[in-house]
């Protein structure tokens, strides 16, 4: 649809005597009773519902509706000045598919691996469609339908077959079957991640030289972590943590179930493996507040987020 940019310059210009304004005196009473509440911690988020394009924004402990051409006032973004941590020493990182630039981090010392190089930001590569419509190649949703999430660290939201770099029909029927027959290659010349999900370095959507962090390296992360993902790789923007050691998750929501929810409360990040018993579902890492989830489903049409880690 034709929504207008919510960070353009003309927020305060819905104020202009429009048709809304001269009605409210009867209406606002009426949409007031049948505004849905929201949780304190929900104050000042936005959720756009899918069906009708309405944007909302929870106000005074309601979901109140957003003037479209406000959209929503840039004030009401994330501050993202405390996404990276200061003390860490970051690398730099230019995807030659489309000249985005990443910060990367080492991680040392980890249980199967001496370091490896993570991107310290979710992917956001491809082009912005809106959420629900089939992903094709190079394609992404932005949270809540809104590029300012893609292009400001939060990255872009993939279903598990454009994660995957798979045909759409991936996310429909099992890997290595007739309907999709891509399926991961498991074989590595390290003899101890040779043939096992556990350790495939599989590219995905991610640049060349670089695949979908695996369930080994979130491990590795959570180990770490002391289990305490969000507290110790969580950045401070959203306040999940500390950032410790400068992987700087943020919990950038999903796509699920028609809609795009969970932004400041969960971020979920696809792993290169399909649900061992549910083959229209991938498998996923979740983290929260004192809550890291390492074996989790999502049906594949579902769009979370992707880290991509350097090849070894």
């Amino acid at each position: 649809g034709g929504e207008s940019n919510p960070a353009s310059s003309s927020v305060k210009s819905s104020n202009s005597g429009t048709s809304a304004d001269s009605s409210a005196g009867n209406s606002s009473s009426s949409s007031e009773s049948a505004l849905e509440p929201c949780d304190a911690e929900e104050e000042g988020e936005t959720k756009r519902v899918l069906a009708t394009g309405v944007r909302y924004i929870c106000k005074n402990g309601f979901w109140v509706e957003v003037e479209s051409s406000s959209s929503v006032s840039s004030s009401s973004y994330f501050d993202m000045t405390e996404q990276f941590n200061p003390d860490v020493k970051y690398g730099d990182f230019t995807d030659p598919r489309d000249g985005k630039k990443y910060r990367t981090v080492e991680l040392k010392n980890g249980v199967f691996m001496e370091s490896y190089t993570v991107f310290a930001e979710n992917l956001n590569y491809g082009k912005m469609i809106s959420g629900g419509s089939v992903q094709e190649d190079s394609t992404k949703y932005c949270y809540d339908d809104d590029p300012w999430y893609c292009e400001n660290g939060w990255g872009g939201l993939y279903t598990w077959s454009r994660a995957m770099n798979f045909p759409a029909v991936c996310d429909s029927f099992s890997v290595a079957s007739e309907k999709c027959p891509n399926k991961f290659n498991l074989e590595s010349d390290n003899e101890e991640f040779n043939g096992k999900y556990y350790f495939v370095q599989h590219q995905g959507i991610c640049p060349e030289g670089w695949h979908i962090m695996n369930e080994n390296e979130w491990v590795e992360i959570s180990e770490k972590s002391r289990r305490d993902v969000a507290y110790y790789m969580g950045s401070k923007v959203a306040g999940f943590g500390s950032n410790n050691y400068g992987l700087s998750i943020l919990p950038a929501g999903y796509w699920q179930l028609g809609k795009f929810d969970q932004i400041k409360l969960s971020a979920g990040f696809y792993l290169p493996q399909q649900h061992n018993s549910n083959e229209i579902a991938g498998r996923a890492v979740y983290v929260e507040k004192n809550f890291f989830e390492r074996s989790g489903g999502a049906s594949k049409i579902h769009a979370l987020s992707i880290r991509c880690v350097k090849n070894y």
